[in-house]
């Protein structure tokens, strides 16, 4: 079964398609310099694209504080206990930690996230040329018109089996503290068998379709405090009909 969230958390932080800058750079003629370094796989059964240093580096030390803020609530959010990937008997795919931000905010108080922020690099024109490599799934990604935000955490003997996401298109960023406290949590395109290596600050861009799975972390130091596992902020786009969509 696929991975499915919640509909009543879907919300639009701005369409895919349209190049717009958060309100933390709108006084900017551009958006900051991006330090990318890219590899796409558009050729083989499973097409995606890689992104070393997503987050510029001011950026990344603002998402740590926040990932921090969220990993410090109390009554975190199971995957096992709310909408996730399921066998056919029912049993949850994933064991971690889930956090919907969405939640967290008002529509307008979502400029006091920069995650939510850090969204308009989905929206500039570099980015969006990459995909159009992306021969001819790249289309389905330009027709989007909404997104949900999830942040999953792993620790110890925590993974994710095979599944989809009932999506358009999903983009995984991934956060680790170094050095690593733990061994495991690569990532699998199931189908393919291709691997994608667990690293700090790295986003993995690829239609939601495509299986995929997170290995079991294991904790080989054990940590004073959480936050030393794995980290993963998920972005889920999708075609909404326009009177679906909120702001």
């Amino acid at each position: 079964m696929n991975d499915l969230t919640n509909t009543a958390r879907l919300k639009s932080s701005a369409n895919p398609n349209g190049i717009q800058l958060p309100r933390s750079t709108s006084n900017l003629l551009e958006p900051p310099q991006q330090n990318w370094e890219v590899q796409i796989q558009k050729d083989g059964e499973t097409p995606f694209i890689v992104i070393d240093n997503w987050y510029t580096p001011y950026e990344e030390k603002n998402v740590w504080k926040e990932l921090d803020f969220y990993a410090s609530q109390e009554n975190v959010e199971r995957a096992e206990n709310t909408y996730v990937a399921t066998h056919d008997d029912g049993k949850p795919k994933s064991k971690a930690s889930r956090f919907h931000i969405q939640e967290f905010y008002t529509p307008s108080g979502r400029q006091r996230s920069h995650i939510f922020n850090n969204m308009y690099k989905i929206r500039v024109p570099e980015f969006h040329n990459m995909v159009r490599e992306i021969k001819p799934f790249y289309r389905s990604f330009l027709s989007t018109n909404a997104d949900s935000t999830l942040i999953s955490y792993y620790e110890d003997s925590e993974y994710y089996e095979s599944h989809w996401d009932d999506y358009a298109w999903t983009m995984l960023i991934w956060f680790v503290r170094e050095p690593r406290l733990f061994d495991g949590g690569d990532f699998t395109f199931t189908d393919s068998k291709l691997k994608v290596k667990l690293k700090q600050n790295r986003a993995l861009f690829f239609p939601s379709m495509f299986e995929h799975s997170v290995n079991p972390v294991k904790m080989h130091t054990e940590p004073k405090d959480s936050g030393y596992g794995r980290y993963t902020i998920t972005h889920f786009f999708i075609a909404m009909p326009p009177d679906n969509v909120r702001n």
